[in-house]
């Protein structure tokens, strides 16, 4: 069977940075029985962030309306988080409490407690957010 391109693979690839090589693709878990994929948008999966600590890799899936975290180094799926339509960028506090996650269809933005892997709150903000970045102001 074929591997899906970039732009249809609900996962990400795991790479070896030594040898530039591609190891393995982690296709992100099927949606239950009931709800229905969301196909508007982009990329299938887009957004990815690791924890300071090098524990925790944050994943959206457009497709699934979901952020999914997975253990490092050995990519264990640890839970998953339901957030608004077509999750796009993701970006963690220097902290790496919180995730916020543009939600490009819903106009919203989530914001992810990391470690009961929770939505607190979802803020308003506009039309189509996506890019965005945490930064430290003095």
């Amino acid at each position: 069977m074929a591997r899906p391109n970039a732009f249809e693979l609900n996962g990400f690839a795991v790479v070896d940075f030594a040898t530039h090589k591609e190891v393995t693709r982690i296709e992100l878990p099927k949606l239950p029985a009931g709800k229905a994929p969301f196909t508007g948008g982009g990329n299938t999966s887009h957004g990815l962030a690791v924890t300071a600590d090098g524990k925790v890799l944050v994943v959206n899936s457009r497709l699934n309306s979901a952020v999914y975290m997975y253990s490092l180094p050995d990519l264990k799926l640890m839970g998953s988080v339901d957030v608004g339509k077509a999750p796009d960028w993701v970006t963690l506090t220097p902290d790496s409490k919180l995730a916020y996650v543009a939600n490009a269809q819903s106009n919203s933005v989530s914001v992810i407690d990391i470690k009961s892997m929770k939505e607190v709150t979802r803020i308003p903000v506009g039309q189509v957010p996506k890019r965005n970045i945490t930064a430290m102001l003095p």
